[in-house]
């Protein structure tokens, strides 16, 4: 890889191969909720991330700070850096 790029280094977009629209979907929600929300936490990533607010610690450490999951299943580091470049983050300052 000497003298190329990372490709995970560029932020773009999920491909929308399903024709669903739903990634998009769920940035835009992600951008409304940091606009009406104030979180001490913010966890934003992939699958591993979205699916934490099932489990119990979530229930138990995280929703008393009122953290937001920005998790959408199948992102990869180029998709996140994307998310956060397009107004994730604009209107929130967790601590």
């Amino acid at each position: 890889m000497s003298g190329e790029e990372n490709p995970a280094s560029k932020p773009t977009p999920v491909q929308d191969v399903q024709g669903d629209g739903r990634w998009m979907s769920l940035h835009h929600r992600f951008v409304a909720d940091s606009k009406d929300k104030e979180p001490e936490v913010v966890f934003i990533g992939d699958s591993l991330v979205q699916l934490m607010h099932q489990c119990e610690i979530w229930r138990e450490l995280f929703s008393p700070l009122h953290a937001l999951n920005f998790g959408i299943g199948g992102d990869g580091t180029q998709h996140v850096l994307w998310r956060l470049e397009n107004g994730e983050l604009e209107h929130i300052r967790p601590k």
